[in-house]
């Protein structure tokens, strides 16, 4: 029997290994390796190393909705909710890269972030005011131009997140 909490290192390995690796290149070895699990535990938790990609996802994507979901409780602006995505971003350093760099390598994958973000974003879309066309495409857009910049930052070891802040702040008053 595995132990209690070896679910969460296989995944804090997972996550580890993906961003060192990359998806094709991790093997559930190293994971099982790099979480003092054997690979049998690794196995008894998930499937497949797919499997390990979609927990992982599947938990961000849920905090990061849980976010989204608080701002618009909160009547916040979109600016507020671009600031909350660099925290949140910031935060998940690793799992930022290998989303950006892994979703849409794989059909499965595709699918599922693109539902994800579908979801994500059709309440950022009534942030936008009209007269703008294709609400959702802008919302789309905005992730990235918070998701990208964010990485860059993170991978060039910039401390400075306020230049980030200072980016939804340009972004957001451009609809104003």
């Amino acid at each position: 029997m595995a132990k209690p909490n070896a679910r969460d290192a296989i995944l804090s390995a997972a996550l580890q290994e993906f961003a060192d690796m990359g998806y094709d290149r991790a093997t559930v070895d190293s994971i099982a390796q790099r979480s003092h699990v054997a690979k049998g535990s690794v196995y008894y938790h998930f499937a497949s190393k797919e499997a390990m990609w979609i927990a992982l996802f599947e938990s961000r994507a849920q905090r990061l909705r849980q976010i989204t979901e608080s701002v618009l409780k909160e009547n916040g602006s979109l600016e507020n909710m671009l600031c909350r995505w660099i925290d949140f971003f910031w935060d998940e350093k690793d799992f930022l890269g290998l989303f950006l760099s892994e979703a849409w390598r794989d059909h499965e994958r595709e699918k599922l972030v693109g539902e994800f973000l579908d979801q994500l974003l059709e309440p950022v879309a009534a942030f936008i005011p009209e007269p703008y066309r294709h609400k959702e495409w802008l919302a789309y857009a905005l992730f990235g131009a918070i998701a990208v910049p964010t990485l860059h930052a993170l991978k060039s070891g910039s401390q400075d997140k306020d230049s980030l802040y200072q980016i939804a702040h340009v972004i957001v008053s451009r609809f104003t």
